[in-house]
């Protein structure tokens, strides 16, 4: 009885033993399959998420280049409107320099100034740099001189000692020196450069092209800049805007 019973449970081991065979053949191929499937996909999915990201990083940068060119030529219209035809230095196509106080620094004296006096008693002279150009006018006259230290609260230095004499309530301001130029960068791409007293920075980069353009009281094209009554900058750009321009009517 007992060699029945060890008979049988050893006939249900082995047909357990070969169905668990069995099982193990036909699950691992289909498992590889399955796992070479998912690596197909998960390699497509990782695919598209890199192709969006670029997408959207492109999209990142062409809204930044907008915006940069649009508070470029904001910056630009705002200080060349200051200008006036007699303080343009140079007016060509691929550079714009002027003088204008782009800070609205002005103070006035407060007592007669002699000629040959170079030390001005103003009502607040205090934040004007040193080396900054100043312009004195009074009725009939005005000059232009540079300061010789920095400005103090009543004082203003000049330089070099004024040419002719001012009365009490002068206007005295500050004149700075505005220019901007085109530029290319490493890549050959152009850029809108502006420099103020001498300090440059990049107003506008990635550019395929930039220039001004000028025009007289008659809306005739100019290169003269006593003659010039509007100026404009025009820009293109593939990155963003194909075509942008800023027109602007100079101060009478």
């Amino acid at each position: 009885m007992s060699q029945l019973r060890e008979t049988v449970s050893d006939k249900q081991c082995a047909r357990r033993t070969s169905a668990l065979s069995g099982m193990n053949g036909v699950c691992l191929p289909e498992l590889l399959i399955g796992l070479a499937a998912g690596v197909i996909v998960l390699a497509t999915v990782l695919e598209i998420f890199s192709i969006v990201r670029l997408h959207v990083a492109r999209q990142q940068r062409d809204l930044a280049h907008q915006q940069d060119l649009r508070l470029g030529l904001a910056v630009f219209e705002q200080e060349a409107r200051l200008a006036t035809a007699e303080s343009i230095v140079i007016a060509n196509s691929d550079e714009f320099q002027f003088r204008a106080n782009i800070n609205a620094q002005r103070t006035t004296t407060i007592g007669d100034i002699a000629q040959g006096q170079s030390v001005l008693a103003v009502q607040d002279g205090s934040g004007w740099g040193e080396g900054k150009s100043v312009a004195i006018c009074g009725l009939r006259t005005c000059e232009l001189h540079r300061l010789a230290r920095a400005g103090q609260r009543t004082l203003l230095t000049l330089a070099e000692p004024l040419q002719s004499a001012f009365p009490t309530g002068a206007s005295v301001e500050v004149r700075n020196h505005v220019v901007y130029y085109t530029k290319h960068d490493e890549q050959g791409l152009l850029r809108l450069m502006r420099m103020v007293d001498g300090g440059a920075g990049t107003l506008v980069g990635g550019l395929d092209n930039a220039r001004f353009a000028y025009r007289d009281d008659r809306g005739r094209a100019t290169s003269e800049p006593s003659r010039v009554k509007r100026v404009a900058v025009e820009i293109e750009s593939n990155r963003s805007t194909h075509h942008a321009v800023r027109e602007v009517s100079l101060r009478s």
